[in-house]
């Protein structure tokens, strides 16, 4: 199958499929869109004459960012017509698909979630020790400060996980840091 002829199935698929539409354009892949950011793309399977392959995309980047995903993908006769097709999509593709994209999407939100209350927590600490230094990568953030004759460093992970390690300090610079970090965990 041409460009072409992929692309006119696609509109022609979407007819039937409740809640999706195409996206056509040229020099690209071609689309089926659906409810809940749900992104089907059709390409012809290049050594098999007249079959297509139909792979559920999850949302950008999200693959490498949850590398467990698993990948949603079917092949299908394309000769037997649109209604075929899209009967075999609804049935064999799209119920664990779904599911497995609203998933995607709710660990997406927790992690969304996580990463504004560590940026909080994070806010504070270099609010509370001004002369802070800040390392941050995908999981955690470690503020590392030295006080005087006190040091120390939080290592803070996700939402709700950080290691505190304090030298060396007076008891007032603890209870102003433990106080600080109770009042952002709340």
């Amino acid at each position: 199958m041409n460009d072409w002829e992929i692309e006119e199935l696609v509109i022609e698929v979407a007819e039937y499929l409740e809640g999706y539409r195409p996206l056509v354009r040229s020099g690209h892949p071609a689309y089926l869109l659906g409810p809940a950011d749900a992104r089907l793309v059709v390409h012809p399977v290049w050594n098999q004459r007249g079959r297509i392959r139909v792979l559920g995309i999850y949302p950008d980047g999200s693959r490498g960012t949850l590398p467990d995903l698993r990948r949603h993908e079917i092949t299908v006769t394309a000769a037997r017509g649109a209604k075929f097709v899209a009967k075999r999509i609804e049935r064999r593709l799209l119920p664990d698909y779904r599911r497995d994209l609203l998933a995607c999407w709710e660990r997406l939100a927790t992690k969304a979630t996580e990463n504004g209350t560590r940026a909080e927590i994070v806010e504070t600490l270099v609010e509370l020790l001004p002369v802070a230094s800040l390392t941050e990568n995908g999981r955690q953030a470690v503020v590392r400060w030295r006080l005087g004759g006190a040091s120390g460093s939080f290592a803070v992970h996700g939402d709700t996980t950080s290691t505190i390690e304090i030298h060396a300090a007076d008891r007032e610079l603890t209870e102003r840091v433990a106080y600080a970090v109770q009042q952002r965990s709340m």
